[in-house]
């Protein structure tokens, strides 16, 4: 639809004197002439909001003070990106191999353009990293507070995880100090605002590099809408990669997104979360397509709310996950809500309930398709197809019970590979092993086409 706008050809210069005389030889009703004309004018507003619309550059090597037009005039922090008031058309374009540790706000554009979040700059460079963590690197940022206690001050929120030689080993977070007991584990402070950590010596002593990952979205698009993100990465966020309630025409392509998670959720005391992607509440029209999301706390990708609303037109398509607790969680809480057009489709998932979170949470499970619970009755056209699961540390697919409008859910055309000994499907009380399969898909009458490799 971008692409398409940017290219709708103008109208003719006459287009209006030709609807009049048009009007005068064949008595063409006035209404219809009126028509004709405020249709040519959306048309030209349509194509001046997109010959208008202006590239943005934000390089760390530039500066808040230049236009950021050019890459030779670039700006330097999202700071100045969230404080710019742009326009519907518009593309902000990151330079490859910068580093941001800001959370980014994106703004709106509208039916007449999106406004498009992307890089530039030489490919063989990484793609722009925004990171939700502070680097605590020097043995002067940490003090001995105690035997085999270190603590990082200058901390002003929670700490979810920390992540020591870019995922070589992490931290193991505990609630409260008497757990530091061994190495590595850490714990938030919240009183003092520093991370405490049990380490034989100085952590900047053992590790070359260490990220506290901060409780906080790396990038929120809360009530937002008409927006690309494209050909970025997000990394070592406390709370979620990319968040938002009330979502509408956002599309998310070709994004790395990775050590997510393992902060408190604010308002439940000691319950940690943390997804890769989530859509809250309403939403529609958004797209998730070819990106890459790994080690992450929660779900790589979700859309849920507990109230009453409405999701639907959403699209997950060509996506690699990979050592996350869950592929795909969905759940509703109101039976009011009208869900609709979801499409999980020819995604990979590899390794659920691998990775950093799965051994510290207090409720390890490792799940591709997690759907804990459906109210909504009116559910339809809800698609799982053509996807590949290999290999999940509890089950590959987990229905829980109460789940209305089981005939909207569609499965079928998957690749399945498991275990013999691990469960397949939990589809409410009913347990299906790799065995099952067959009874399975005649029990439920899901999965038509789909076919399991026992490993």
């Amino acid at each position: 639809m971008f692409s398409q706008k940017l290219k709708t050809s103008p109208p003719e210069a006459s287009g209006r004197d030709s609807a009049m005389k048009h009007s005068r030889r064949f008595g063409t009703p006035h209404s219809l002439v009126l028509s004709s004309i405020l249709v040519a004018l959306m048309v030209s507003l349509i194509y001046t909001s997109a010959v208008l619309a202006t590239e943005y550059y934000v390089s760390n090597s530039g500066n808040d003070s230049n236009t950021g037009t050019s890459p030779t005039y670039a700006w330097r922090t999202i700071t100045k990106v969230n404080s710019f008031k742009f326009l519907p058309g518009d593309i902000i374009r990151f330079e490859r191999g910068g580093i941001w540790r800001e959370g980014l706000t994106p703004q709106s554009g509208n039916a007449t353009g999106y406004i498009k979040y992307t890089s530039y700059g030489l490919t063989t460079k990484l793609l722009p990293l925004f990171m939700g963590s502070v680097e605590r690197n020097s043995t002067a940022n940490w003090i001995k507070a105690g035997v085999n206690i270190w603590s990082a001050s200058s901390i002003w929120g929670d700490i979810g995880n920390i992540i020591f030689n870019n995922g070589q080993s992490f931290g193991i977070k505990v609630g409260q100090a008497v757990d530091l007991n061994a190495q590595n584990k850490f714990w938030y402070d919240a009183t003092n605002k520093v991370v405490k950590m049990y380490s034989t010596q100085n952590p900047a002593a053992l590790y070359t590099d260490i990220e506290l990952a901060l409780t906080w979205h790396i990038i929120d698009i809360s009530y937002r809408s008409y927006i690309i993100f494209e050909n970025l990465q997000l990394a070592y966020g406390g709370a979620h990669g990319i968040f938002g309630y009330s979502t509408h025409h956002i599309t998310i392509k070709n994004c790395d997104i990775y050590f997510i998670g393992g902060g408190y959720q604010e308002g439940l005391q000691q319950v940690r979360y943390g997804n890769g992607i989530e859509f809250w509440d309403n939403a529609n029209n958004n797209t998730v397509q070819n990106n890459r999301l790994w080690e992450i706390y929660d779900a790589a990708l979700t859309n849920q709310s507990f109230g009453t609303v409405s999701q639907y037109n959403i699209y997950y398509t060509n996506n690699k996950i990979w050592n996350s607790e869950y592929c795909f969680e969905y759940f509703t809480g109101s039976s009011a809500s009208t869900i609709y057009n979801i499409y999980f489709i020819r995604n990979t998932c590899l390794a659920g309930g691998e990775g950093w979170a799965h051994a510290q949470r207090p409720d390890p499970s490792g799940v591709h398709l997690s759907f804990v619970g459906n109210n909504a009755i009116n559910i339809y056209n809800f698609r799982i197809e053509n996807n590949t699961f290999h290999t999940a540390k509890w089950t590959i697919f987990n229905l829980l019970w109460p789940w209305n409008g089981a005939d909207g859910l569609i499965l079928r055309n998957n690749l399945y590979y498991q275990p013999s000994d691990q469960v397949l499907v939990r589809w409410g009380p009913r347990i299906y092993y790799p065995a099952d399969f067959e009874r399975y898909k005649t029990e439920t009458g899901k999965d038509a086409g789909s076919t399991l490799t026992i490993l």
